[in-house]
């Protein structure tokens, strides 16, 4: 231990004695252990942090496998059926995100988002509230009494941390709700943030509940101990056959699904961390590999101490020990730095992050974190120090202990030119798969979405829960007619979810005269609930027939109007007016086909297009109503910007009822842009790394050549002497960097071939071998690699022969 803290005090002299060499590494391990620490942490709270649940890795996230082979939520009956199973099933609890108005004491209501749960939901997760007590089983039953949960959020925020709620009532959608409990902080329903919960209190023969093919409830459900994942999915599937032999005219044969909370939640955003993650470390491997060529530079000047501490009987292991004693301080220092860039990375992640991506709100720099900054700076001392350790620990002392050993002709040595080599290979990974990413996401602007964006604005209202049946869509048809009425504006539409927004349902369809077999991965048809004036408004193209009207209500024969894709599957070569379909759900009649809209993107530009059919939402069966009228996206087309139109909007909605909430007020044009945002997210961060890593391989490259033609100061003066010109000078150390330069290029091609599998997430509409990103990258990476080497080697050329034959 003395000897180990010698090393220490020895190594902290030696490193303040050589400041100019201290800070430029410490500046940057700090660069690169920052973005690393920055990247773990996202990693940390997205995919390593534990869910804030009893033993998470036991809950389970129940769905339905349909015969298409997606994963779907399920209806009110599957959810009876699969709980009369018993075994694992029977403590299966259902969920369902829903929204509130939120009304207090003289003020307008608040929409908050929440959630509607059985009453074994919670106790499924293993939480228990902070303050009261969960639903009871009497509590969840249709008719019975109105009860609430809050969340710590809402408790703390909106009610002021009362510690006397329990048991008072609250106005939920102008309705009197008990508070019954207060969840603990930190707990939040996955897949989204929910301020408050009431009881599911299903009715399985009315409403939602009477159709056994509207699929609406996720649900989850506890491991028990000793139990696989893949014993559940066993038995789970044997009740699937079970209740599909009973009924083979049911979804009942689909398999019930079983997934982990990761696999649900957070598998989307995987591969994509990962590949930044990969990307840092390879940002962090240059900045390793600078600091190595600027340790080995110093152990050539270093060379007489190291044969004198040799000749005075110092052992190999003994020196090697040392100079990795002073990497791992050099590294320890770098590691502080790089938290204080962490949090600098971090604040600037958080505020271009997107909303798809779970739990990053969470993300912060916790001792989870600070631990790992603490093992990479020491893995990184190790991993830089060894090869200029090893290097020192074999020199030679009779030529050590010479007044200046013999430089001349070195150039820059194996171990520095592998080095340089590996840092610009990686740099230009980096930088070829940002280029392709860059190109990919340009390519999306000359995507056809299908509708106009510009000029639209989009909000959400709904209906008062006091109203029913057919004063649903009157109460809807009256806010359009009065936003209408607003100056500046052109057109209004209501639907049940706009483009780039809302999941409206899938189901089956049937086709008059045909069968329709699903497809493996197809989605089976989206049941899109609009206004009359929807097309005009999004200015969707009708390609033939007629759009909605006035005279499509509920007394008159129900209508459709389909994609052009869902026409061309059912219809192909024929003309769709005057075609008959029909949803697949309790309650639902045949449908006329009176038009063909085109296609379009609904959820973004490089997603695949769904085959849609269009229903008025007058028309909506009581049996869906309640899942699809809820609440209401309207679309508003008009020349007047946010600012001069929303005063006006929230008026007209409040001369209907003031107690409705206008919220999630959003222009289209920001909503497709937001739909791009992982893409963008992933491009900002990979573009950052890659530029970092292409400034630390030039700072590399130029630090090398500045030491190499240092030491070669004699050799070129005896040059210039001997009539060389400076032209020819310049030449012979270009040469010597362009050398190292084009075979680091070439490795980083040979390396980006490899790995265009993990960069074809990132791409859309070319190739992962797109020819001119693989010509414009490497030619870019050369010219900035030469311009490094052109400063030394233009010093060079100024170098005086008379100073430099005393040099030595």
């Amino acid at each position: 231990m003395e000897s180990l803290l010698q090393d220490v005090r020895y190594g902290i002299r030696s490193l303040l004695k050589s400041r100019r060499f201290t800070i430029a590494a410490v500046l940057t391990l700090g660069l690169g252990i920052g973005v690393n620490t920055a990247m773990f942490s996202v990693i940390h709270s997205v995919l390593l942090k534990p869910w804030p649940f009893k033993d998470p890795a036991r809950v389970l996230v129940v769905s339905q496998r349909q015969a298409n082979g997606n994963n779907n939520l399920f209806s009110t009956q599957d959810f009876l059926d699969w709980k009369q199973q018993g075994g694992l099933l029977a403590q299966m609890g259902a969920h369902v995100n829903w929204q509130f108005n939120l009304s207090s004491a003289g003020d307008l209501p608040e929409r908050v988002p929440g959630g509607k749960v059985s009453y074994d939901v919670l106790p499924v997760l293993g939480v228990q509230p902070m303050l009261g007590r969960l639903f009871s089983a009497q509590e969840d039953k249709a008719g019975s009494s109105n009860f609430v949960v809050l969340s710590y959020v809402l408790w703390k925020n909106h009610y002021k941390a009362n510690p006397h709620i329990i048991g008072t009532p609250i106005l939920l959608d102008g309705a009197p709700y008990t508070v019954a409990g207060v969840m603990p902080a930190g707990f939040d329903m996955p897949g989204g943030k929910e301020l408050l919960w009431t009881p599911l209190q299903l009715r399985p023969n009315t409403g939602i509940g009477a159709s056994p093919n509207v699929h609406w409830l996720g649900g989850y459900v506890r491991l028990p101990v000793g139990v696989s994942l893949e014993q559940a999915r066993a038995e789970l599937d044997a009740i699937a056959a079970r209740l599909h032999r009973d009924n083979t005219t049911g979804d009942m044969g689909f398999r019930i699904y079983l997934q982990t909370f990761d696999d649900a939640f957070t598998s989307g955003a995987r591969p994509a961390l990962l590949m930044l993650m990969g990307c840092v470390g390879l940002v962090l491997l240059i900045a390793c590999s600078n600091v190595a060529n600027l340790l080995l530079a110093r152990g050539t000047a270093r060379r007489r101490e190291m044969a004198l501490r040799t000749a005075l009987g110092a052992s190999p292991s003994r020196v090697v020990r040392q100079l990795l004693t002073e990497s791992v301080l050099l590294a320890l220092v770098g590691g502080a730095l790089g938290i204080a860039v962490a949090f600098l990375a971090l604040r600037a992640m958080l505020a271009i992050h997107p909303p798809t991506v779970p739990r990053i709100e969470e993300v912060s720099i916790d001792s989870g974190v600070l631990a790992y900054s603490l093992l990479i700076s020491i893995a990184v001392g190790l991993l830089f120090g060894m090869a200029p350790a090893i290097e020192a620990a074999r020199v030679d002392v009779n030529d050590g202990l010479r007044e200046r050993g013999s430089s001349a002709g070195q150039g820059f040595g194996g171990h520095r030119s592998l080095l340089v080599i590996t840092e610009t290979a990686l740099a230009c990974i980096l930088l070829i798969g940002t280029g392709l990413a860059l190109k990919g996401l340009w390519s999306l602007r000359s995507v056809e979405l299908g509708f106009v964006p510009g000029k639209v604005l989009t909000l959400r209202v709904a209906a008062p829960s006091r109203f029913t049946g057919q004063s649903i869509p009157e109460f809807y048809r009256q806010v359009v007619e009065r936003v209408q009425a607003v100056p500046g504006v052109e057109s209004a539409a209501v639907a049940r979810d706009l483009p780039m927004g809302g999941i409206d349902p899938s189901m089956p369809i049937a086709v008059e005269g045909k069968n329709p077999v699903p497809v493996q991965g197809e989605i089976v048809t989206r049941y899109r609930a609009v206004g009359e004036d929807y097309f005009r408004t999004l200015q969707i193209p009708m390609l033939q027939g007629r759009a909605f009207h006035q005279g499509d209500t509920a007394n008159t024969p129900a209508v459709a109007i389909v994609s052009e894709s869902l026409a061309r599957k059912y219809w192909p070569g024929e003309n769709p007016v005057g075609k008959r379909l029909k949803p697949d759900f309790q309650g639902s009649s045949w449908c006329t086909v009176v038009g063909v809209a085109g296609d379009v993107r609904h959820w973004a530009a490089d997603v695949d297009i769904e085959p849609t059919a269009y229903y008025p939402y007058t028309q909506i069966p009581d049996t869906i109503r309640p899942l699809l009228e809820a609440n209401m996206g309207i679309a508003v087309r008009s020349s007047l910007g946010e600012g001069a139109l929303l005063p006006s909007i929230r008026a007209a909605v409040a001369d209907v009822d003031k107690n409705v909430p206008v919220y999630e007020v959003e222009t289209m044009d920001s909503k497709v842009t937001d739909s791009q945002s992982l893409r963008r997210f992933d491009l900002w961060l990979l573009g950052m790394f890659s530029g970092l890593a292409l400034g630390l391989a030039a700072i590399g490259v130029y630090a090398v050549m500045a030491y190499s033609v240092s030491q070669r100061t004699r050799e070129i003066g005896i040059r210039i002497a001997m009539g060389a010109r400076s032209q020819q000078v310049l030449s012979l150390i270009l040469l010597q960097g362009a050398r190292l330069a084009l075979a680091g290029v070439i490795a980083g091609i040979v390396g980006a071939l490899l790995l265009t599998h993990i960069m074809a997430s990132l791409l859309y509409g070319l190739g992962a071998t797109d020819p001119l990103i693989f010509s414009i990258v490497p030619l870019s990476i050369l010219l900035v690699i030469l311009l490094a080497c052109y400063l030394p080697a233009h010093r060079a050329t100024k170098v005086d022969p008379m100073v430099a034959l005393r040099y030595e």
